[in-house]
């Protein structure tokens, strides 16, 4: 199976911000005063909905360190029947999102003041930080080894990396558009739902290889809620033209819309963001990605499978 570079560099978390929210689906929206989101911290999930390793991997916690040790005591407590089904779900699912469930940053947190916020997730295979500052439309971000003392750090401004981490862009000449009536409360806030389908002939066809998804999703179901920030949608991999910031997000990458991907708030808490909170601590060297984007992209890549050559001056020792 050939894993396309535009996918694998979706699910970096600028991609960060990946999140589910507590809500009782169908429920209407009750009327509720929530204060406008200005500044505050905002926990997010990803999910990819029908996955058969989506919730076993859930059950590993980055946070707890020595994942390879947490991954082999989950394989050892399967019990036989549990790894035939596991194994007969991952031959009618696409091997693309199976390496996506591993790859994926399941949580994240956004640390948001004003004009600038902090996107801070781990991986199974990696830490990522990406500080980003809407006025100037410049940011910072920091990609760690969770199992390597090993980094990459660079700057970069919204016009150099937008075509690399937004691999996937829905506009209406391919997409039609129709707003609803459908909402709900998304972390306590009131969201609305637009639909977007694939125009006829504006989807690619999948390749030969066994596996390969589309290279455009079939849909989206986007919520939003007037309430936040519309610059805060800078730091997923999916770039929708929607006004108002976007709290719930899901994907079908299928006609049977069973191969998905889910990103939601999960927690909106008001309270006072610190310079600390913004900060992200780096260590040399510090690249430039309108200067460095192909060494930053094989050192991303390395780092994202679990390690590989990096170069002199990427160690943290």
């Amino acid at each position: 199976m050939r894993l396309s570079r535009s996918f694998a560099w979706s699910l970096l978390p600028l991609t960060v911000v990946l999140a589910a929210a507590g809500y009782q689906p169908g429920s209407p929206v009750a009327p509720a005063a929530v204060a406008d989101f200005t500044q505050g911290i905002i926990t997010t999930r990803v999910s990819l909905p029908g996955n058969p390793y989506d919730k076993l991997l859930n059950r590993i916690d980055p946070a707890k360190g020595n994942i390879k040790g947490q991954m082999e005591q989950l394989a050892a407590s399967l019990t036989m029947a549990e790894k035939m089904q596991l194994q007969a779900a991952a031959e009618n699912s696409s091997p693309a999102m199976t390496i996506g469930a591993l790859m994926l940053p399941r949580k994240g947190t956004l640390y948001c003041r004003g004009k600038e916020v902090r996107a801070t997730t781990d991986a199974l295979t990696y830490h990522l930080e990406n500080y980003f500052n809407n006025a100037t439309n410049k940011g910072l971000l920091r990609i760690a080894s969770q199992s390597a003392p090993q980094n990459v750090n660079y700057t970069y401004d919204a016009a150099s990396v937008e075509r690399t981490w937004q691999s996937i862009v829905v506009t209406t000449t391919d997409y039609t558009l129709r707003p609803t009536t459908e909402t709900e409360l998304v972390a306590g806030y009131p969201s609305q739902k637009t639909t977007y389908t694939i125009k006829p002939g504006a989807d690619t066809t999948p390749s030969d290889v066994p596996g390969q998804l589309p290279n455009k999703p079939v849909a989206l179901d986007v919520w939003t809620s007037k309430q936040i920030p519309q610059s805060l949608n800078f730091a997923h991999p999916v770039y929708v033209n929607e006004a108002h910031g976007i709290t719930r997000l899901v994907v079908y990458f299928d006609k049977e819309r069973k191969q998905q991907m889910r990103y939601e708030f999960t927690n909106v808490q008001l309270k006072p963001v610190t310079d600390q909170d913004l900060k992200i601590s780096t260590t040399a060297p510090v690249l430039d990605y309108a200067k460095d984007a192909a060494q930053i992209g094989l050192k991303t890549m390395a780092l994202m499978f679990g390690g590989g050559p990096q170069g002199p001056g990427n160690s943290d020792e």
